[in-house]
């Protein structure tokens, strides 16, 4: 629950920037004839909602994190290449992890329409690789069974997707067949987009609010 609390705060902490990426993605798709519905609109928050969740829930750096543990910027000692080292001993964190990605791999397609397997599951491992690498300046563990398990989600949510919610098109962007292609990497460039906003802006700014808060000054 403390999960969620904290993922709902910093989504509305950050709502002005993320209407602006709304506002900017809907101008691009303008500029290319491809309507946006209400739904989408609607649907396009739920996913920066979650992208935010997850930047949250995984303590994702921002460029403030970067020397502020010390002279030593990166600890090696603490990246872990080799897949399950130590076994499933820690079942729960990995199950949470391919929970946490789930409704990723749901979302995308949902939003938009014929986004392939391939497109989708790329999408979920370049997110949780920037994330992991992020991760590298702010003395969390970057792990590969964390990008394993967050890519597992992602394709666990896309077949879900496919098995429950395709018949639902109230979510998707409409487009023309030749405007095709900026549907298909939509969410690669969407999900790049998020985590330079929020590694060079947003975490410093919640960073701030959360100080102003918590201290008043």
């Amino acid at each position: 629950m403390g999960y969620i609390v904290e993922s709902l705060c910093s989504y509305f902490i950050l709502l002005p920037l993320l209407f602006l990426v709304e506002i900017f993605v809907v101008l691009v798709y303008r500029k290319k004839s491809i309507y946006c519905s209400k739904g989408f609109l609607l649907g396009f928050q739920f996913l920066v909602c979650l992208y935010v969740a997850i930047f949250s829930i995984t303590g994702t750096a921002g460029i403030n994190d970067i020397g502020s543990y010390g002279a030593e910027i990166i600890r090696w000692d603490e990246v872990n290449l080799i897949p399950l080292r130590w076994g499933v001993e820690d079942s729960f964190g990995l199950i949470m992890n391919i929970i946490l990605f789930m409704p990723l791999g749901a979302l995308i397609p949902l939003l938009w329409e014929n986004t392939s397997f391939f497109i989708t599951t790329c999408s979920g491992f370049l997110f949780s690789l920037l994330i992991e690498i992020s991760q590298l300046f702010n003395r969390r563990a970057t792990d590969i069974d964390d990008l394993l398990m967050n890519t597992l989600g992602t394709i666990i949510g896309y077949v879900l997707y496919w098995v429950l919610l395709r018949r639902i098109r109230i979510f998707q962007v409409n487009c023309s067949s030749s405007e095709s292609y900026i549907i298909k990497y939509s969410p690669c460039f969407l999900l790049v987009l998020m985590f330079v906003i929020y590694f060079f802006i947003g975490h410093s700014f919640l960073r701030f609010v959360q100080m102003k808060m918590a201290y008043g000054f």
